[in-house]
């Protein structure tokens, strides 16, 4: 029996952190859009912008292997541009005139 609660003690850690939910991410007013960039649930990184009048864009890139990934949107439609990365650093983009 003691062996069990021993597992079940360890299995229900384990599963809190796998699911416990880790967000870093900021969001900023830049060049008369929104820009909202960071990490969610420590899987992946992403980078969301939008601007009312202008076509823009968004870019997040992991920097130790270079999986890129960019969104371009029309005026008053979020740019998303988001890559799997779980443990990688990653650089954020945005581009409030043209897009990438």
């Amino acid at each position: 029996m003691r062996k069990l609660k021993n597992v079940l003690l360890v299995s229900a850690l384990a599963l809190s952190a796998v699911t416990a939910t880790v967000s870093i991410a900021e969001t900023v007013d830049v060049e008369g859009g929104t820009w909202s960039y960071g990490y969610t649930t420590g899987i992946n990184a992403y980078s969301d912008y939008y601007h009312s009048y202008n076509y823009h864009g968004s870019r997040v890139k992991n920097r130790n292997n270079g999986d890129t990934n960019t969104a371009n949107a029309e005026s008053g439609v979020w740019s998303k541009a988001w890559i799997w990365d779980v443990w990688d650093p990653a650089t954020f983009y945005y581009s409030s005139n043209g897009g990438y």
